[in-house]
């Protein structure tokens, strides 16, 4: 009998720069890293003081970043992260917006120290930036700058500002090509060159950057943003240096890494010892014949104060759902920091107690060259965060703490680029991801999750307004509204999705391009028998229809029904999208682009929910009342709007029957 060999798994862990040894570079030296971990603890009052002033000068810092960029993207979905690193580093601050780069931007530090440390050296002043998702983590669209602070010639910090900035000069506009083979199809790669060299900007590295994008006026926006939020931060770092000194300043940025992992092992001991299981799936092909599932196993045990995951996946996959380690322990971390220990400082010390195991060459460990724009991102943190709800729920005291998963599948129109009304060449995104629902908790006063709540791995995102919007990009919107019965149903429900349609407005040349998951099956389970939510129509391109005239009229298409019958009759066609769309969909201002998100994961059985909460849900659209009867067994007249008690507890009844009618008891055989 022959064996197959199983893949050789990679433990996830951040390696010290230099070796950790004291290393001349440049403008002074790093010290090793004995120096720096030796350092004497402050006072609690010190501490809370210095603490509580290093995540203020980040936090600052991310806003002076949001109120510079005009992006969209950074802007409006708050898509900005601001870092204090320690000398070699390892986060100690963290204002997020990106909960997803905390890990990995750490990277971008490490490779900057280890490539440009000794030649040509590292200077006051200096400003690197880095884009390599092989490093940094996730895709070629998150761009990291950084700066080094010296004090006295010791490198004693450092700070780093990320952006999502959309174009990149990838084969499709919008920074996320889902026809990309290869790494390099996804646009310029940049790798720690110097964009600022001892306080001078370096006008060459810029141009190269914006003559490798299709739209230079958002990306030096951005790249200008990120410099200046460094700016901002460096001189409040100074500031703090001279006011308390420069060990007291020194010690703080460790024993912020040190106060984070003793709250993090603290709360990992109060919880119960334990292992257990999730799988999750993404879709490789959704054409037929042959319909394909990607599979993602993942193992928690949670021992003493250690946490450790073990994960087991297929691949890499021939499109773009890959990441590169750093990317999946990113996915990780986004669970981690808002489900587990939201209550403690962002950075690198609660992560240390957690050990993450990811086999070689998977969809979440890829070989470098994989394209990787989009990665697994939605399965690998639904399933961490569906795992940490089962420990907490060891501990009686953390049950209000607990969250479904917020996101999600979707078939929606996404990305788009081409010409602007102003006649300028760009690529973005719509912004309707930002408005997804939050999961369900399981206590009264938030049971349910938050409508169009927002976005997990962005937690301060927010939704574009449609005017801004539409002044900003050559689209209008037909509508954009909360969909009908796609929240998770449960007793507690999750919250419901945006769905929305757009169509091309006063521009020559427009290409759409769709993100498609979950269109076969949703890609992660909700929580304790709670259902998982639905997508409200499959997306829908609508061509050729007489708009203008539909308009005249005073009329707009509010349904896909309704452009259906538009296309018929003005000789149109219409598209039901099942897979993912490259940006290369050209549309017009007769063509109609329709989409939406499913909304966030409940919990509970859904026939435990009180039907006066179902009745609150069809009035308020988030459920139809054929879906009330189907899913909660709850009986409404659509005539009067009233519970039939009567009807209710038969329909209950009968839907628990025909479930033991199709339930099947394991015989021990596999």
């Amino acid at each position: 009998m022959t064996t197959t060999a199983q893949p050789q798994k990679v433990l996830y862990q951040y390696e010290i720069p230099l070796g950790g040894k004291r290393t001349f570079i440049g403008g002074g030296w790093l010290p090793g890293r004995e120096e720096v971990t030796n350092y004497k603890k402050l006072s609690p009052v010190d501490f809370e003081i210095l603490s509580y002033r290093m995540n203020s000068i980040a936090n600052e810092a991310r806003q002076a970043i949001l109120r510079v960029s005009g992006s969209p993207v950074v802007a409006e979905g708050g898509e900005a992260l601001f870092a204090i690193y320690d000398p070699h580093g390892l986060t100690s601050s963290l204002a997020c917006g990106l909960l997803l780069h905390t890990a990995g931007s750490q990277g971008n530090v490490r490779e900057v120290l280890d490539v440009q440390g000794q030649a040509p050296g590292i200077y006051d002043g200096d400003i690197f930036m880095m884009n390599e998702p092989s490093i940094g983590g996730y895709h070629a669209c998150d761009q990291w700058t950084g700066t080094p602070i010296f004090h006295d010639g010791e490198l004693v910090a450092w700070l780093g500002s990320l952006t999502h900035t959309s174009e990149t000069g990838a084969i499709e506009p919008g920074g996320m090509p889902s026809s990309a083979k290869s790494l390099l199809d996804e646009g310029y790669r940049v790798q720690g060159i110097k964009v600022q060299e001892r306080g001078q900007i370096n006008r060459a590295a810029i141009n190269c950057l914006l003559r490798s994008t299709r739209d230079p006026a958002y990306y030096v926006l951005d790249l200008r943003a990120r410099i200046a939020g460094l700016n901002v931060a460096k001189e409040r770092f100074q500031a703090l240096i001279k006011r308390y000194g420069i060990d007291k300043v020194k010690a703080c940025v460790e024993q912020n890494i040190d106060y984070g992992e003793e709250m993090a092992r603290a709360k990992l001991r109060s919880l119960a010892d334990g292992t257990w299981r999730m799988v999750s799936y993404l879709e490789l092909e959704v054409g037929e014949p042959k319909p394909r599932l990607i599979k993602i196993n993942v193992e928690m045990t949670k021992k003493g104060d250690e946490l450790t995951l073990d994960f087991d996946a297929s691949g890499p996959n021939p499109n773009y759902y890959n990441c590169y380690i750093n990317g999946a322990f990113g996915l990780i971390y986004v669970a981690i920091a808002s489900q587990l220990f939201w209550e403690t400082p962002g950075n690198w010390g609660y992560i240390k107690p957690i050990r993450t195991y990811i086999p070689q060459n998977c969809c979440i460990n890829a070989p470098y060259m994989t394209p990787v724009s989009r990665c697994a991102a939605f399965p690998v943190t639904e399933s961490v965060t569906d795992l940490i709800g089962d420990l907490i729920y060891t501990n009686p005291k953390y049950w209000p703490d607990i969250n479904a998963p917020w996101q999600r599948n979707c078939i929606a129109p996404v990305f788009w680029g081409g010409l602007t009304q102003f006649g300028y060449p760009t690529g973005s995104i719509f912004s309707e991801s930002w408005a997804c629902g939050t999961g369900a908790g399981i206590d009264e006063g938030r049971g349910d999750g938050c409508d169009t709540g927002g976005m997990m791995m962005t937690v301060e995102s927010s939704i574009s307004d449609v005017e801004m919007f539409e002044l900003q990009s050559p689209f209008l919107y037909l509508w954009r509204r909360e969909g009908k019965d796609n929240a998770g149903a449960g007793r507690w429900r999750g919250g419901a999705s945006i769905t929305y349609a757009v169509v091309p407005h006063n521009s020559p040349y427009v290409m759409v391009g769709w993100a498609v998951m979950g269109a076969l099956i949703d890609p992660t389970q909700s929580m304790s028998g709670a259902y998982p939510p639905g997508l409200p129509y499959r997306g829908t391109i609508a061509r050729g229809l007489n708009l203008v005239d539909v308009w005249k009229k005073g009329q707009i298409p509010q349904t896909v029904q309704e452009l259906e019958k538009l296309a018929k009759e003005s000789g149109g066609s219409v598209q039901v999208v099942n897979a993912p769309v490259p940006v290369q969909f050209v549309a017009t201002d007769k063509d109609v682009a329709a989409g939406g998100f499913g909304g966030a994961k409940g919990i509970g059985d859904p026939l435990d929910r009180e039907p006066e909460r179902v009745l609150a849900d069809i009035e308020n659209r988030i459920f139809s009342v054929e879906f009330a009867r189907n899913v909660f067994g709850v009986v409404v007249d659509s005539r009067t709007m009233k519970v039939d008690l009567a009807a209710t507890e038969k329909a209950r009844k009968d839907i628990k029957a025909e479930r033991k009618q199709r339930g099947a008891i394991w015989g021990g055989k596999k």
